[in-house]
C-alpha cells in the first residue's frame, strides 16, 4: 500500500467544524452570532499542500469556455433525486445552495443564497437572511419559500420521490419562511455538523413553481446558479452558459463550460494530454496513478496533478436480513479472508488508504490498532485458517454461491475480481454482474441484490455524515440493513456532543462495536487524482466528491 502523507492531515482538518465569512471573491457574510464552541480538536494538523501556481500578473480575467471531460450521460437532471456524480457535476453550476463550502478554502462554510445568518442562544435555531433580487433562470423571483420547499422535499420526500440526501437533515424539526428574504431552521439539538451538512454540494435549492408544475426536475434545469443550461447532446457533450443575472455581481468569469462525454479512460486521458479538455473528471473517473506519473514526467510545466482524498470508501455489503448473510459467522469469515492490501494494489495501483468505518484522520481508530485487527493484519495465513474454521463450524464447509453486483467501471471491476479470488479458498463462489450506475443504484435502494461491492461516501469528515447516511438503522445508504440498538444510541449521543474529545471517544467505541458486528467489510478509502492545465485559475478540488463543482470563481488566464 502506497501511503500519501498528506491524506491524514487533510482529513483531520475536515473533521473540525469551521464557520467563516466568505473571501472577498464571494461577498457572503458570516453569522453574526457564533455557533456553540466545539472544543479543542484531538490533534493540530497542518493544511494539506496545494499545487503551487505562479499567480497571473493581472487579476481574474473574464471570458473563455472551460472544457472538462466527463464519463457518462446523466440518468436525469433532478438535483433532489439523483445521487450520482455523472449528474451532480453537470447540474451543480446551474444551482445554488443555502450555504456552501468555500471554493477557495474548502474547510470553511460560507453563504450562497444566504447572505448571513444568526444562531439562537440555545444553539438550535438558525435564522438565514437571503440575498434580495435573486431570479430563477426562467425569470421568476426566488424567495425563501423556494428554500423551505426544497429542504422539506429533501428531508421528508412524498411517496414516489427518492431523496438520497434526506439523512443530512436528520437534526431538523421545523423550517419556516416568515418573509420572502428570511428562512428559519430549527433543530432538535445543537449540532456540530449542521452547517457542513447544509453546505453539501448535493443540497441544492430548486424552484417550487417548476417542481409543482412538472412533478420533478428530471428533464428540466432551472436554477439560480452562475451558469444556465445551454445544451445536452447525448453521448457527446453537455454545456452551460454564463448567467448574466447571477446575484453575485462580477461572477462568473467564464463565458461557459462544456463537458465532453468520453466513456473510455484512455480516450479521456488523451483528450487531456492533447489539450482538447482542460480538466479531467472528478473522483474515480479522473487520472489513474500511472497516468499521473506520465503527466508529471512529460507535461509537468503545463498540467497540474492534484491528489485529494475522496471521502469515498469501497466495501463488500452483505444483507443482514437474508440468509445466509444473516449469520454473523459467515460475515466474520469474509471479513477475515479479505486481503485489503491486495485489493488496493489491484484496483487502484496501491494508491488508496486502508481504513475503518471513518476516513483516516481525526475520527479513525489509531493505525496501529486498526492494522493489528483480524482481517487487517499481515501476513494473512492465520486469518484465512480461522475463516475456514468458522465456515465449517457454521455449516458452510461445502461453501456457498453468491452473485455480486457492482458498477461497470474499471476500478470496481478490478476490485471485485480481486475479492472473488480471495473468497474462493473459503468455498465462496462469486459470480460478478456489472451494471450501469442508474440500474445498480435502483437495485441497491430497493435492497434487491445478493451482495454488492460498492461505495459509501461522505461530503466531509464528520461522524454525522459517515454513520448517519450508511450505518444507522434506516439510513438511506445502509445497503446491508444493519441495525444495532447500541450503535444507534451512540450515534445519537455523539451527534449531540459538542466537545470534540468526548465526541471522538464515543465514535471510537462505535467503530470497535461495528467491527464485531460487520455492517459491511471495509476495503479501502479512495485517494483521487485529477489533472488540469495551468491556465485554469482559482480552481480547487472540494471536500469529498460533490463539493466545489459550481466554478463561479474559476477563470482562464490568457
Amino acid at each position: 500500500m502506497k501511503k500519501l502523507s498528506f491524506t491524514a492531515s487533510w482529513l483531520a482538518i475536515f473533521g473540525m467544524l469551521t464557520v467563516a465569512c466568505a473571501p472577498a471573491a464571494i461577498p457572503a457574510t458570516a453569522p453574526t452570532t457564533a455557533p456553540p464552541k466545539l472544543g479543542t480538536p484531538p490533534a493540530k494538523a497542518a493544511a494539506a499542500p496545494s499545487p503551487t501556481i505562479k499567480p497571473a500578473s493581472t487579476g481574474p480575467q473574464s471570458g473563455g469556455v472551460l472544457t472538462i471531460s466527463h464519463f457518462a450521460d446523466p440518468a436525469s437532471y433532478d438535483p433532489i433525486q439523483e445521487a450520482t456524480l455523472q449528474a451532480g457535476s453537470l447540474v451543480a453550476p446551474n444551482y445554488s445552495g443555502l450555504v456552501q463550502h468555500d471554493p477557495l478554502e474548502p474547510t470553511k462554510v460560507i453563504g450562497d443564497l444566504a447572505e448571513k445568518w444568526d444562531l439562537s442562544q440555545d444553539g438550535k435555531t438558525y435564522t438565514f437572511s437571503l440575498h434580495k433580487g435573486v431570479k430563477w433562470h426562467d425569470g421568476a423571483h426566488f424567495t425563501s419559500e423556494d428554500a423551505r420547499f426544497s429542504l422539506e422535499l429533501t428531508r421528508q420526500p412524498p411517496r414516489g420521490i427518492v431523496s438520497p440526501q434526506k439523512d443530512m437533515l436528520k437534526a431538523v424539526t421545523d423550517i419556516q419562511a416568515p418573509d420572502p428574504n428570511t428562512l428559519k431552521i430549527t433543530l432538535s439539538y445543537p449540532s456540530a455538523s449542521f452547517l457542513h451538512n447544509l453546505g453539501d454540494g448535493r443540497l441544492l435549492i430548486i424552484p417550487k413553481h417548476v417542481f409543482e408544475a412538472k412533478g420533478n426536475l428530471r428533464r428540466d434545469i432551472v436554477g439560480t446558479g452562475a451558469y444556465k443550461f445551454k445544451a445536452h447532446n447525448a453521448g457527446a457533450s453537455f454545456s452551460v452558459a454564463k448567467n448574466p443575472d447571477y446575484f453575485i455581481k462580477g461572477r462568473p468569469y467564464l463565458d461557459g463550460i462544456t463537458w465532453f462525454i468520453i466513456p473510455d479512460t484512455a480516450t479521456r486521458f488523451a483528450a487531456l494530454r492533447t489539450h482538447r479538455v482542460q480538466i479531467t473528471p472528478f473522483a474515480s473517473q479522473g487520472l489513474t496513478p500511472s497516468q499521473s506519473e506520465i503527466i508529471k514526467r512529460e507535461l509537468a510545466d503545463s498540467i497540474v496533478v492534484q491528489n485529494y482524498p475522496s471521502l469515498i470508501f469501497y466495501s463488500f455489503w452483505m444483507p443482514h436480513k437474508r440468509a445466509p448473510w444473516s449469520d454473523l459467522r459467515l460475515r466474520r469469515a469474509v471479513e477475515l479472508a479479505i486481503d485489503r492490501q491486495k485489493v488496493i494494489k489491484v484496483a487502484v495501483e496501491s494508491v488508496g488508504d486502508i481504513g475503518g468505518f471513518t476516513p483516516p484522520g481525526v475520527w479513525s481508530l489509531p493505525e496501529a490498532e486498526l492494522m493489528s485487527r483480524p482481517g487487517y493484519r499481515q501476513p494473512k495465513d492465520a486469518d484465512i485458517a480461522e475463516a475456514k474454521r468458522i465456515m465449517a463450524e457454521a455449516g458452510y464447509a461445502q461453501g456457498i454461491k453468491t452473485t455480486t453486483v457492482t458498477r461497470n467501471v474499471p476500478q470496481l471491476e478490478r476490485a471485485t475480481t480481486s475479492l472473488k479470488e480471495q473468497l474462493a479458498p473459503l468455498g465462496i463462489e462469486v459470480t460478478v454482474r456489472l451494471l450501469d450506475q442508474a440500474t445498480l443504484l435502483d437495485n441497491l435502494y430497493k435492497r434487491n441484490f445478493d451482495t454488492t461491492l460498492f461505495a459509501g461516501l461522505a461530503s466531509f469528515d464528520d461522524p454525522d455524515q459517515v454513520f448517519g447516511t450508511q450505518f444507522i438503522t434506516g439510513a438511506t445508504r445502509n445497503f446491508s440493513e444493519f441495525s444495532d440498538e447500541q450503535t444507534d444510541k451512540w450515534y445519537d449521543e455523539q451527534a449531540r456532543t459538542l466537545d470534540t474529545a468526548k465526541r471522538k471517544e464515543i465514535v471510537l467505541n462505535m467503530q470497535r462495536r461495528m467491527f464485531e458486528l460487520i455492517p459491511t467489510s471495509m476495503l479501502y478509502w479512495n485517494v483521487y487524482q485529477l489533472g488540469y492545465w495551468k491556465e485554469v485559475r482559482d480552481f480547487r478540488a472540494g471536500i469529498g466528491t460533490y463539493n466545489n463543482l459550481k466554478f463561479q470563481n474559476v477563470w482562464l488566464s490568457k
